[in-house]
């Protein structure tokens, strides 16, 4: 009994433990863990990408605060500001949004905005309240980036822009800079977005934006021309002042323009290569593939004559000076002045010329030195005194041979036309300083002694004489007058009567000839 007492608690208390399980206190933690867990995963699935932008000063840009934007949304947030290697770099630490990871590539750009005040444009005016922010640039590319160079300015074209990118070959960069503007006709049409020396140091290589629709209009025969500041030309064909607009005066600036006398040329692609001209002048100059080189001598100063001047035929320009210098001998004491001319062919044409490559037509050049052909300087402007080079025939001059220097045939010269007048007035004021006027003067003194005393009275009654014969002249015009132009006068009276007779003559003629003409039997039957 005791047994069986004893068995039935043992069993009694093996089912009570069974009946504990798991205790109600770990649900809770478990949960916890769970959803820590679940947190933890849809941060993690959530989180952007991390990057790094080195930038050369952090001026304005601080870690938990500034943001960074893209079409003014912000899609992420700078983290972490920190030196970079051997403190020549500020690095940016920074969390992007997800949906930023896929334009993060090897053409994604960042730079910093802050307020700045330029020529013709304000920038990041907002950021006086609202402190810096950086923009980022999104491209996709090839290759997946976490590390970025931060660019030092705004750059001139963002993605989406629509145009397209040229480079141009100039000889120095001038007063250009980034964002220097391009125009078209007066028109904004893009702007510079950058440059850099060639690997020679010879040229710049200037790269430019042109925004769409104006991109359209550039094509083969397209010329771009230096537009900074104000273009001033003096020289020998005048005063010239250009300039594109105020902007390009204080900043400088570019423009393109299809001349029509160059045609229409053929479309070009992104990146194609043009040359920057000076100016606009330069510009419009049409491009000549031959030339003729001579050389002139002058005997008279060529003050006012520059490299560049105009070679002129008739007033036509065939050419520009190329160089010049001053030989001297030292045994003889004697100087000359070499003059280098250029003379483009293509620029005219000559009759009967055998020779079309660079080569001189001997039998056409002497044909013209014997005819008096010489070259000339001109003034071709009064106030400046700029100097040009003519070319005409001089019949008077005298004869000139054929000769060759320095490898280029020469061209003879004949003086200018001031210097002529300058020769014969000196040869004037020589001529008046050989008058003897001291003795012509007492000569004179004495001959009006003597026309005081004798001939002044003689030629006071001659001249009374005169008078009287004046005045019966007078009445001899005004009795002709009376009888024979008067209206009233017999003379004309008769005159005018003589005058009906012979108009009724003439027209009975008239008639007769006239019946005849209708009636030309009339001359052997009768009327």
């Amino acid at each position: 009994m005791q047994e069986t007492h004893e068995k039935s608690k043992i069993e009694e208390a093996v089912w009570v433990e069974k009946k504990k399980g798991i205790s109600a206190v770990w649900i809770v933690p478990i949960v916890a863990l769970v959803i820590g867990m679940w947190l933890f995963y849809q941060s993690w699935s959530e989180k952007g990408p991390e990057i790094v932008i080195n930038f050369k000063s952090a001026a304005g840009i601080q870690a938990g605060k500034t943001p960074i934007k893209y079409k003014d949304v912000v899609v992420g947030k700078v983290t972490d500001v920190t030196f970079g290697e051997a403190l020549k770099t500020v690095k940016v630490s920074a969390e992007l949004k997800k949906n930023m990871k896929p334009f993060l590539s090897e053409n994604t750009r960042f730079w910093v905005v802050q307020a700045r005040l330029g020529v013709g444009e304000v920038q990041g005016l907002d950021t006086l309240l609202s402190g810096v922010y950086i923009v980022i640039d999104p491209h996709e590319g090839k290759e997946k980036v976490r590390q970025f160079e931060g660019l030092d300015h705004i750059p001139v074209v963002t993605a989406g822009e629509k145009g397209r990118t040229f480079k141009l070959k100039a000889d120095t960069i001038g007063s250009l800079s980034i964002g220097s503007p391009i125009y078209y006709k007066r028109l904004r049409a893009g702007s510079v977005a950058s440059y850099e020396l060639d690997a020679d140091g010879k040229y710049v290589t200037i790269e430019v934006f042109v925004k769409a629709p104006f991109d359209k209009l550039i094509d083969s025969k397209t010329r771009f021309f230096n537009a900074s500041g104000i273009d001033v030309n003096v020289g020998a064909n005048g005063f010239e002042l250009q300039t594109e607009s105020l902007i390009s005066v204080m900043m400088g600036g570019l423009a393109f323009e299809n001349f029509p006398e160059f045609g229409k040329g053929t479309p070009v692609s992104k990146g194609h290569l043009f040359r920057l001209y000076a100016n606009k002048q330069e510009a419009k100059k049409r491009e000549y593939k031959r030339a003729l080189y001579f050389w002139v001598y002058f005997d008279e100063s060529i003050r006012g004559l520059s490299v560049g001047a105009p070679v002129e035929f008739h007033g036509l320009e065939i050419g520009e000076v190329v160089n010049y210098s001053l030989v001297g001998n030292a045994d003889t004491a004697e100087f000359k002045i070499p003059i280098l001319i250029k003379i483009e062919p293509e620029r005219f044409t000559i009759l009967e010329q055998k020779s079309t490559d660079d080569v001189v037509d001997l039998s056409v050049f002497k044909k013209l030195l014997d005819k008096g052909f010489r070259a000339q300087l001109q003034t071709g402007n009064l106030i400046t005194g700029e100097l040009f080079i003519d070319l005409s025939f001089h019949t008077d001059a005298p004869k000139a041979e054929l000769r060759k220097e320095y490898n280029y045939y020469v061209i003879p010269s004949v003086p200018a036309t001031m210097a002529s007048l300058k020769s014969d007035l000196q040869t004037i004021l020589k001529r008046i300083a050989a008058i003897p006027f001291e003795e012509i003067g007492k000569e004179l003194n004495a001959t009006l002694k003597d026309a005081r005393g004798e001939t002044l009275p003689k030629l006071n009654q001659s001249l009374d004489g005169f008078s009287k014969l004046i005045k019966d002249t007078n009445t001899l015009m005004n009795e002709a007058r009376k009888n024979y132009v008067d209206s009233n006068a017999q003379l004309n009276k008769k005159i005018q009567k003589l005058l009906d007779e012979a108009t009724r003559a003439t027209r009975s003629i008239k008639n007769l000839t006239d019946y005849l003409e209708r009636h030309p039997e009339s001359l052997l039957k009768g009327k």
